[in-house]
């Protein structure tokens, strides 16, 4: 038994009736940096920090009472003043005739808190980048299960707490006329073992549109099988809408300096029939109308094509009144 406490990799030690250590194995050497010697016979609450002393000296009171203590998360204090955070299990003893003693089971979790404070702060990071860059990540399966970051559920305006997890639902939001050939990217990239980038269309809860950039990744193992696809969304509705802007503007102005062709045009050809009524020459003057509205038809038939013009389509809207 004693070489079984000693090869530990926790520390383990006895408490009195009283409180006071009993025994200590060398990873207890190693965890609190006092020799047997000089634990032996010390109280049990001089182990624990100053601002955790209290509660650690109630832990104790609850075992010499019976109780047992089950990983409970506490800091202790080594020799040189470190502050430690451990995972403390401690179980009473007790025989017939006898106080309640009690062991204790030490565990330094330095490593695993520091190992989740920095895992927290890592996902914190992705928040926040994937919040400025307007991202999210996503991770199929290869199967049916889908998962999303909160940069996914926020593209969407979704609820996580009502997000399916499956392929049906990560397509849910796709436009009708998108989603086929969405499904067919996603399912391609797994099936040959290579990436893939897309945009579609997508249509959030409250009837909000939007744009999104896709990238996706085969997952492969070690044989180089597909075990999945991850990969990353981009809204980019604004980067759409103004793409959109840009080509309604450049229509605007490739149809306002058309206008204006055809205003010249047209205008000239007037002037040239009103000067030969003006001269009497009404033959002249016939031809230059003739020449005008072949002209005209000309250029309408340009810029509107060869089908039919809607009644109104080339009415010039009225100037906005002033308030």
């Amino acid at each position: 038994m004693a070489a079984v406490l000693e090869s530990s990799d926790d520390a383990i030690f006895g408490l009195d009736a009283v409180g006071a250590v009993t025994r200590w194995n060398g990873a207890a050497r190693r965890l609190y940096g006092y020799d047997e010697v000089e634990a032996v016979g010390a109280p049990v609450a001089a182990l624990f920090a100053d601002h955790r002393r209290a509660e650690g000296q109630g832990l104790v009171e609850q075992v010499l009472r019976g109780e047992r203590i089950e990983r409970a998360d506490i800091d202790v204090r080594r020799k040189d003043g470190l502050v430690v955070p451990v995972s403390l299990s401690i179980t009473p003893i007790s025989e017939p005739g006898s106080q309640t003693a009690a062991v204790a089971v030490v565990r330094d979790v330095s490593e695993q808190k520091l190992a989740a404070a920095t895992l927290a702060e890592s996902e914190e990071r992705l928040r926040e980048s994937e919040v400025l860059a307007d991202t999210g990540a996503w991770l199929w399966d290869g199967d049916e299960l889908v998962q999303w970051s909160d940069g996914m559920y926020r593209i969407h305006g979704f609820d996580p707490l009502v997000f399916g997890g499956t392929v049906d639902a990560h397509f849910a939001f796709v436009c009708n006329d998108d989603r086929r050939v969405a499904e067919a990217r996603l399912r391609e990239a797994f099936a040959e073992g290579r990436s893939f980038e897309t945009e579609y269309r997508i249509e959030r809860p409250d009837g909000t549109p939007g744009w999104v950039y896709v990238r996706g990744q085969p997952v492969i193992d070690g044989l180089g099988r597909s075990q999945g696809v991850t990969g990353i969304y981009q809204d980019v509705s604004e980067r759409r809408r103004a793409e959109q802007d840009r080509r309604l503007l450049s229509e605007a102005q490739l149809r306002q300096m058309q206008a204006r062709e055809i205003n010249d045009e047209i205008v000239q050809r007037l002037v040239v029939a009103q000067l030969a009524f003006e001269l009497g020459e009404p033959d002249r003057a016939t031809d230059a109308l003739q020449s005008t509205l072949a002209t005209a038809r000309r250029l309408v038939t340009g810029l509107l094509g060869d089908g039919p013009v809607d009644p109104g389509s080339l009415r010039r809207s009225a100037p906005a009144e002033s308030a």
